[in-house]
């Protein structure tokens, strides 16, 4: 616990979310145990990289890939080096492959999807290891869920350590006063992400662990998506009928909308818990009530290697203020 830590008559909680693979951002994150001095860091979702940034070693030995959407090529070892480390950074995982691997590859989505799990397991299993070195002297424990890109494959493979608690789809023992409820699954995106569902089938999901919080009151509900029409929800609308989607433009501007769950809407409605803590929208930074509901979401700048989080000072029946941080 940080030093004076113990002498507050409150916990303070250091959440962050949509960390999105970048190395960086979670070095950043867990150096914020100490630098905001939190009894306990949280990730609402949203771990592992969105995509793999293949470097191809041609046959004269030299180096090729892409950064910031320009080709560079004829990259020596040196070279080559910064520009692994800012590729890692923006969360994209870094391939070395010959002309022959990538050229396999290419031929092939299952070695793509069966590669890019491996990275997916690979990193967590990394990054959680750090996560447990760094917080076990401080006695610092980090609770995490993932979010609707972390694919379930990956995420079957996880386990937890005794300062680094998985707590995706269980209810635990957050501290002597409060549990938490993790839900990382979300509704329905133009994006057809791993780990989405309709309403019904969430909330069907939903219902067994709400039946087992003892008291709601006093609970942390760490959902990836956000209630619907909170505020905490508004994104750009998105034309599924593209490849990628793409913005809806009227009147030469983005139209925004709310695309939170109701179905988390609803459950926070019906049981009141003390606190939610959320992710998903990268674009929000915002807090509000449902009812006596506090719910957070810190929004993500995780490309750019911005830490954006939230610190929420918490008392054993209210939340006693909270505060956004950008680093």
């Amino acid at each position: 616990m940080p030093p004076r830590a113990s002498k507050r008559k409150f916990k303070r909680l250091f959440l962050a979310a949509d960390l999105h693979g970048s190395e960086v951002v979670f070095r950043k994150f867990l150096a914020a145990a100490t630098f905001y001095e939190a009894d306990a860091l949280l990730i609402g979702g949203d771990v592992t990289a969105k995509t793999i940034a293949p470097i191809v070693q041609h046959r004269d030995g030299r180096f090729s890939t892409r950064l910031a959407g320009q080709v560079r090529d004829n990259l020596s070892q040196e070279e080559l080096k910064p520009i692994e480390k800012t590729i890692a950074d923006s969360g994209q995982y870094v391939i070395r492959l010959s002309e022959e691997e990538y050229d396999a590859l290419r031929a092939d989505p299952s070695k793509v999807e069966a590669l890019f799990t491996e990275r997916m397991v690979e990193q967590i299993r990394r990054w959680m290891g750090m996560a447990e070195t760094h917080l076990a002297p401080l006695g610092v424990p980090l609770y995490w869920i993932g979010g609707n890109d972390d694919k379930p494959e990956a995420l079957d493979q996880i386990a937890s350590s005794p300062h680094v608690h998985y707590v995706d789809e269980t209810v635990a023992r957050f501290d002597e006063d409060h549990e938490i409820l993790g839900m990382g699954w979300t509704n329905p995106s133009p994006w057809r992400t791993p780990r989405e569902l309709p309403e019904d089938d969430l909330a069907k999901r939903l219902d067994p662990l709400l039946d087992r919080v003892e008291d709601p009151a006093r609970c942390i509900y760490l959902m990836h998506a956000p209630p619907y029409g909170t505020g905490l929800d508004i994104a750009p609308k998105l034309d599924a009928s593209t490849d990628p989607p793409r913005p809806v433009i009227q009147g030469g501007q983005q139209v925004l909308i709310p695309v939170g769950s109701t179905s988390f809407r609803t459950a926070i409605l019906e049981t009141q818990p003390l606190l939610g803590l959320h992710g998903h929208i990268h674009e929000t930074k915002d807090a509000t009530k449902l009812k006596r509901t506090l719910c957070v979401d810190p929004g993500s700048e995780y490309s750019s290697g911005t830490l954006r989080g939230a610190i929420i000072n918490l008392e054993r029946d209210r939340v006693l203020s909270y505060q956004f941080t950008t680093g």
